[in-house]
This record gives structure tokens, C-alpha cells and sequence, in this order.
């Protein structure tokens, strides 16, 4: 077999960690929760190859996303992240051992996400691969493992990924090593699970929203954030009147999965526009608000 790297150089301590191998069938995906609360992903479907900074005002912590050439790590190559998670909680729970050192079937991954088996599909997962790689962060957020981050630390989705195809030249695994800080999430169970429906959603914008809801409101019945500042945590580069429109065609659809959105203006709340989240399991919220909508 000949193998295919997506990176330039491969890190010596690759070689020296144990191979995980993903081989598990019907695991739940995972998100670790870092990556739910800030904008490190990019949601726009065109490359983003700017440099992007979100800062939070009350609490002072701020994020640098840093693409490379390949552009910036979207929301969709998140996808690879969520099923490796996944992968290593539950061999986790079952008493194997783990490494961030990850082989994973592109067949398996493709079916699970949704992607599909076309020639296509399996192209994408060298750029996804190639974009991880190459996005880069600084921070100054606290380690959740409780250690303080020195100010201005930088740090990597993935350390290295390669792609390896059979004698025909069609992709039949992949490895990737997930960076020091993203494994040690999964291994402290600073992770949450997500709806296999997340999987389908093929709108950007009903994958972030799905994320922030389900990180913020969770299991509890409502939760509600100023639209402004969810704006914020989307990480866009449009304008905030193109935002709104946006955001009010998701809650036109109620595509997102477990929760039933409204929109709230500010002079219907009193104060700021807002967007109310209700828990919405067995999706009877969504049909009712569907039937009624124009």
C-alpha cells in the first residue's frame, strides 16, 4: 500500500505512540467542550485563510485562530474530531487502552457522518486532514484540567494526518495524531455527546447552533442568549443584520436537533433582542411551530 501525507513533516513522537485503532460500530459522536463554547471553526463553505480573534469581554480570555494557505478548519472538518472522540471515550469505557494516535477506517467514517462513498467523499478527507493540520491557536484560556495556560500559548487541532490507499490508489485509512490538549479532553471527560442527527445537518449554521445549545442549554427545559452575543460566538464575518436573517431562517426550518427556537425581538423582551432555546427531545415543539409558520 502506498501512503499519502497531507503534511509536510511528520513529528518524530508520532512514531513512538501506541496506534489506537477506531473499530468500534454505533458510537456515540463527542465533542470535547472547549471547541463548543468558542468559535474555532470556520462556518463559511469558502476558504477562510485570515487570521480570526474572539474575545470575551467579561471574562478577558481571547482565542487567535491562525489558518494556513489550506484555509481554516471548518465546522464540516470538525466532524473527524467528533468521531474520534467518540471513538476513544468509549473504548475508554470499555477498559482498552487509548492513544492519541488514531487509524480510522474511511469507509466506517464516511457512512457514520453521513458523507457518502463517491470519489468525492473520499477526497475531502485529505483536505480536511490538511486543513486540521494547519490551524494553529493562541490563547490565553485556562486549562480545563485546572493549570493555567501561559499567555499567548500555541497549539494545533492535529499534529500530523496521512491518508493511505490500496494497490487500486483508493483511500482505505487514515491516521491522525490529535493534539496533546484535545486528547487530554477526551481523557478528562471534558466532552459532551451530540444527537447522531448532528451528522446530517448540512448547514453550517444549524451545526454551530446546535453546538452552543447543546453546550449552554443542555438538558435544562430554557436558556436564552442576546443575539449579539451569539453572534459573537458563531465567529462569522458578517455584518450582524445578515446574522439575524440567518439565524431566523433556522428557526423558520427547526432543523436543529433536541431544541425549539424563537426568536425574541427587544421590544417583545424589554431589553435585547435574544434567542430562546427550549428542550425539545421528542421534537413536538418544532412540528407545532412548523405548522404555523408562513
Amino acid at each position: 500500500m502506498t501512503s499519502l501525507s497531507t503534511t509536510t513533516t511528520q513529528l518524530p513522537a508520532t512514531d513512538q505512540l501506541d496506534l489506537f485503532v477506531a473499530d468500534i460500530i454505533d458510537v456515540a459522536p463527542k465533542s470535547d467542550i472547549s471547541s463548543m463554547e468558542y468559535p474555532i471553526f470556520a462556518i463559511s463553505s469558502k476558504p477562510d485563510r485570515e487570521k480570526f480573534r474572539y474575545e470575551n469581554t467579561q471574562t478577558g480570555n481571547w482565542i487567535e485562530v491562525i489558518p494556513s494557505a489550506d484555509g481554516r478548519a471548518t465546522i464540516h472538518d470538525k466532524d473527524l474530531l467528533i468521531y474520534s472522540f467518540g471513538q476513544i471515550a468509549e473504548a475508554a469505557n470499555r477498559g482498552r487502552p487509548t492513544t492519541r494516535r488514531v487509524k480510522i477506517t474511511a469507509y466506517d467514517y464516511l457512512m457514520t457522518t453521513k458523507r457518502g462513498t463517491d470519489g468525492k467523499a473520499y477526497k475531502a478527507i485529505g483536505d480536511t486532514l490538511a486543513r486540521l493540520r494547519g490551524t494553529v491557536f493562541r490563547t490565553n484560556i485556562n486549562d480545563p484540567n485546572g493549570s493555567k495556560k501561559s499567555k499567548g500559548e500555541v497549539f494545533g487541532l492535529i499534529d500530523y494526518g496521512a491518508a493511505v490507499t490500496d494497490k487500486n490508489g483508493r483511500l482505505e485509512y487514515f491516521e491522525v495524531v490529535i493534539s496533546e490538549q484535545l486528547y487530554q479532553a477526551v481523557a478528562n471527560n471534558h466532552i459532551l455527546t451530540y444527537n447522531r442527527e448532528y451528522f446530517g445537518l448540512r448547514s453550517p449554521y444549524d451545526r454551530r447552533l446546535y453546538e452552543i445549545c447543546r453546550k449552554h442549554c443542555g438538558n435544562q427545559p430554557m436558556w436564552d442568549i442576546g443575539l449579539e452575543k451569539l453572534w459573537r460566538k458563531f465567529g462569522v464575518r458578517s455584518p450582524l443584520r445578515e446574522f439575524r436573517r440567518k439565524i431566523k431562517d433556522v428557526i423558520k426550518k427547526q432543523s436543529v436537533p433536541d431544541y425549539c427556537l424563537q426568536y425574541e425581538s427587544a421590544k417583545e423582551s424589554g431589553t435585547i433582542e435574544k434567542l430562546i432555546v427550549m428542550k425539545d427531545l421528542d421534537g413536538s415543539l418544532r412540528e407545532s411551530v412548523r405548522e404555523i409558520s408562513p
